[in-house]
């Protein structure tokens, strides 16, 4: 009977080894597997500082993730707050403090990895108060994340489309629409290259806790072939959404950063109406000219939630800009610089004496080099006269300095003087 036990022990034993060879096995493949993805996935990414400097683990604004970091912040992925085309955006809560909105990838396909690394080496570069903020990444498990700044308001989109949000004051909407002209003449103007977003909605305009608009999603941001502060016209594949899209850039493909001055017309008179970009197979422009054609009709443009409590004078003015940006060509249109300052003018009338001060000062300074022997350059004249943004002064810094005012924005710019509205 002893043998017999012994041998059974043995066989055991034995049948324990066997199965344990082949768990060990198969976790080698698994880590294998997972080093070779991580592997393909660090080569796939651009050979750029900022990429470079995190692989080597030094100091940056934001930092790589673990995959399982991000599972335990999200709660096993069950706290999502939104859905997209890209993939799911989850709020998560990490162990050192942070809360994040999480951007989980829908698919890591080719063109999926490159525009992955390309929305990173993007954001990594761009610093605005206006702009949605990146906190880190994660590449794993053949999963791709991004980390950006928790937004307590969520989407524009939905306080103007969701029945169930108190409705935004006429004075809020207005704030939105300067923060949002904000970013894009950042972005326009005083990036290197400059970058046109590509596809501005009210669904990538973010709200903070104090309803502050920022805006996100660069994944389609294009940046101008030569750098220069004027946008060359590019081919590319026609990428946007339904609604916004510039009819220009639709038929000739090409892109400049007047079709993001379109898109932002739109949502311009989105905000206002509180009508989606296309609504019952209407498109919003379309619909809005009947409005538009008398200036007694512009109050029934109005989202009748807020009609009472409207600025007449404030209302002509942005229904002119919506004119204006959604104009069929794009050399009609204005730039965001000129249509920031008409903003920044109907909201506050001390802007206005401040522009005009600014504008003595320049007249001063340049009068006796010969700019304009015969007068003054008038303001109004400026306006409305579409080309370089370098020349005109600029509406949200204290600096008219091209280059002292990039290096501002790059760095923290101070405060703007009371009773200006900030970047």
């Amino acid at each position: 009977m002893v043998p017999g036990i012994g041998i059974a022990v043995t066989a055991v034993a034995v049948m324990m080894l066997l199965v344990l060879i082949v768990l060990i096995r198969r976790k080698s493949r698994e880590l294998l597997d997972s080093e070779n993805i991580d592997k393909k996935s660090s080569k796939s990414f651009p050979s750029t500082p900022p990429m470079r400097k995190f692989q080597e683990g030094a100091p940056s604004m934001f930092r790589k993730f673990s995959y399982k970091e991000i599972k335990k912040a999200t709660e096993t992925f069950n706290t999502i707050i939104g859905r997209g085309g890209f993939g799911t955006v989850y709020k998560a809560h990490f162990s050192d403090g942070l809360v994040a909105a999480v951007k989980r990838m829908n698919k890591v396909s080719e063109q999926g990895e490159h525009e992955f690394c390309r929305e990173i080496v993007l954001l990594a570069r761009l610093h605005h108060r206006h702009l949605v903020s990146l906190r880190g990444f994660c590449s794993e498990k053949h999963e791709r994340f991004l980390m950006y700044e928790y937004m307590a308001n969520g989407s524009l989109k939905d306080h103007l489309h969701s029945s169930n949000r108190t409705p935004l004051t006429w004075r809020t909407r207005v704030q939105i629409a300067i923060d949002v002209a904000n970013a894009l003449e950042y972005l326009h103007f005083y990036c290197d290259p400059p970058l046109c977003h590509r596809d501005i909605k009210s669904s990538n305009i973010l709200l903070d806790e104090s309803f502050r608009a920022k805006v996100a999603d660069f994944g389609l941001a294009h940046a101008s072939k030569d750098g220069s502060i004027c946008f060359e016209a590019v081919n590319t594949d026609i990428r946007g959404t339904p609604g916004y899209m510039d009819p220009e850039y639709v038929v000739t493909q090409e892109l400049t950063e007047k079709s993001d001055v379109y898109s932002y017309g739109v949502l311009l008179l989105e905000i206002v109406t509180a009508r989606r970009a296309i609504q019952d197979n209407r498109n919003l422009v379309e619909w809005s000219q009947k409005y538009m054609a008398s200036e007694l009709r512009l109050p029934d443009l109005v989202d009748p939630s807020i009609r009472d409590s409207v600025d007449l004078d404030q209302l002509q003015t942005i229904m002119s800009v919506v004119r204006w940006c959604t104009q069929k060509e794009g050399r009609d249109r204005p730039s965001i610089k000129q249509v920031l300052r008409l903003l920044y003018e109907s909201s506050d009338p001390m802007y206005s004496g401040f522009l005009a001060a600014v504008d003595d000062e320049e007249y001063e300074e340049t009068e006796g080099r010969g700019r304009n022997s015969k007068g003054k350059m008038h303001r109004n004249d400026m306006i409305f006269h579409s080309g370089d943004g370098r020349y005109l002064a600029s509406s949200s810094s204290t600096s008219r300095s091209y280059c002292s005012r990039s290096f501002l924005l790059e760095n923290g710019s101070p405060q703007s003087p009371p009773n200006i509205p900030s970047v």
